[in-house]
Formats: C-alpha cells, sequence, structure tokens
C-alpha cells in the first residue's frame, strides 16, 4: 500500500515530456519577443536619428570657410603656416555652397599667401563643411634678411616665417644663397627675388638637392652658395662657389640656369662634389682638403696645407 502511495507521488511531482516541452518553447517565445522589442527601439532611434539629420541638411545653406578641412600635400610644412591659412580662412564671410563664385572666393585667398603653390578642387560636404586641397610651395634655399633668414621657393618667392639660422629638417639645412647688395633690401617675406646672383644661387641649391644622395646632403652640412659671379666664369673665373663648414670650398663654375656651351654638366659636377665629401671618410688615404674645383672632368683637389692633386673617377 505505501509502495502504491509512493508512486503517486512521483507521478504527481514528475513533468511529463510534453509539458517540458512547451516550457521551453514558452521561454524562447518570451525570448524572441524581448529580442523584437529591442530591435523595435532601435528601428525608432534609427528613423528619428534619419529625420533630425534630414532636417540639418534642409537647413544647410551656409558654411564657416573658418572650420574649412584644409588638407596639405607632402613636403614641408612650417606650423606657422597652418596658422597663416587659418587666419585668412577665418577673415572669409560664410559662403553659400550652391554659388560657384562664394567658392573661388576661398580658392582665390588661399592663392594670394606666398606660401600656396596651388589649390585643388573645393568641395562642400556635409556635415564637415568645406574641404580643400592644398599645394604648399617648397623651400629650395634661404637669404639673410638683417639678423635672421627667410626660406625662398624655387620660383624665387620669400616664405614667411624668420629664423635664427639657417633651417633644416632630418639633418639637412637649407643652403644659404648671397644676394647683392641691393638685392638683400628685396629679402621681405612675400617679395620675389628676381636678382642674378638669387636666380643662379637658387638653380645650383635646386641642382644639389636633386642630385645629391641623402648621405651626401648630409656630408655637405651647412653650406653658402655664392653665385654672384657665376655669369662671368672662365679659367681664373671659378663662377659659382660653394663654402662649406671647415673652410673649405667647392669652385662649381656656371649655374646650370645659363646656356653655356662646353660647360660640364651639373650632375658630372654633383657625381664630382659627392666623391670628395666622401675623401675624408673612405679616401684610400682618406684626403682632409680645403678646396676641391668640380668644373673639370679630372676634378683638382687641394689638401688642407698641401699641393693640387688630380681625383679620377672610378
Amino acid at each position: 500500500m505505501e509502495a502504491k502511495v509512493e508512486a503517486s507521488a512521483a507521478t504527481l511531482s514528475a513533468p511529463t515530456a510534453q509539458e517540458a516541452r512547451s516550457s521551453k518553447e514558452a521561454l524562447a517565445s518570451a525570448r524572441l519577443g524581448a529580442l523584437g522589442l529591442v530591435l523595435s527601439v532601435l528601428a525608432i532611434l534609427w528613423f528619428f536619428r534619419v529625420l533630425v539629420r534630414d532636417a540639418e541638411a534642409a537647413s544647410f545653406t551656409s558654411v564657416d570657410p573658418s572650420a574649412a578641412r584644409v588638407d596639405f600635400g607632402p613636403g614641408w610644412n612650417d606650423p606657422r603656416w597652418e596658422a597663416l591659412v587659418s587666419r585668412t580662412l577665418a577673415q572669409l564671410p560664410p559662403l553659400h555652397p550652391e554659388r560657384p563664385g562664394d567658392v573661388r572666393q576661398v580658392e582665390d585667398a588661399l592663392l594670394a599667401l606666398p606660401i600656396v603653390a596651388a589649390v585643388g578642387e573645393s568641395r562642400v560636404l556635409w556635415p564637415d563643411g568645406l574641404r580643400v586641397d592644398v599645394e604648399l610651395r617648397q623651400p629650395v634655399a634661404c637669404v639673410r634678411s638683417g639678423e635672421v633668414f627667410l626660406a625662398v621657393s624655387l620660383e624665387g618667392i620669400v616664405l614667411p616665417g624668420a629664423w635664427s639660422t639657417p633651417p633644416g629638417r632630418e639633418g639637412k639645412f637649407l643652403p644659404l644663397v648671397v644676394l647683392e647688395g641691393d638685392a638683400r633690401d628685396a629679402a621681405w617675406e612675400g617679395n620675389v627675388l628676381d636678382s642674378a646672383a638669387a636666380r643662379d644661387g637658387l638653380a645650383v641649391a635646386t641642382a644639389l638637392a636633386r642630385e645629391l644622395a641623402a648621405d651626401d646632403w648630409i656630408r655637405l652640412g651647412r653650406v653658402v652658395i655664392d653665385a654672384r659671379s657665376a655669369r662671368a666664369t672662365g679659367v681664373e673665373e671659378p663662377g659659382t662657389v660653394l663654402l662649406l663648414e671647415g673652410a673649405r670650398r667647392i669652385l662649381f663654375g656656371r649655374s646650370p640656369n645659363l646656356d653655356s656651351p662646353g660647360e660640364l654638366p651639373v650632375q658630372h659636377k654633383c657625381v664630382s662634389l659627392a666623391r670628395a665629401l666622401r675623401l675624408a671618410e673612405s679616401g684610400d688615404p682618406p684626403i682632409d682638403w680645403e678646396m676641391v674645383d668640380v668644373r673639370w672632368d679630372m676634378p683638382e683637389v687641394l689638401p688642407r696645407g698641401g699641393l693640387p692633386k688630380s681625383v679620377k673617377r672610378k
């Protein structure tokens, strides 16, 4: 009798397979319902966000140039130049994105800066506003103006930003171009240097930057380019002279921008210059020289305190 009672109790307490299956289905249904509620809430939030965005876009009728995004290309970029661009844009009135003349006003204002070589097509993008691509002028040399130094572009434009010493980057210093007496008065920011010494000196600086390898440029160190006699060269007249640290001189001859029949190509001159720079390190034996004349096929080297000797090309 007791065994029958216990069996009946066990039967009452243990759920049947159908009841267990129903319980799992109910739990799954509840989870699906909760997930559906969450997805519904997210869909509503997204819908309202789209409405707000469309409303803001509908009122996007003016752009503040001071908030424009300016993308500068690779190369030399003085932080003071970025500040100059920002100040220039801040002075412009709000522009209408659908008026080409308003956008051109921004481009013209940037092109008026001496540091800007070119301005790409401006784009009005919501919500960022205006986006402008700017190509900066690259300095190839510097000139002295009073007690400071100013960088100069290939075109001879004196770039903004004074330096207490000739500026450099990554161990490479901008060559210092010597100006004639009258031309020194023209060395002010934004002006164009058009004297013969300035043009010839900048051409030599550009050739050195183009032809010398990076390690040779570092060996060159600080250099002064005196091209005031670049157009009066001869056997006794060295023309352009490069003044290096350690009281060393390079007789360079005419400037590359002059049409000089019979003049050794500038590429050959730079090869001889590079080899001379390495003589003190890897010469056999090492030579401490004070003057090298690269105007000839067989450049002449004057060792410090000695007589000139030929440096044969390998």
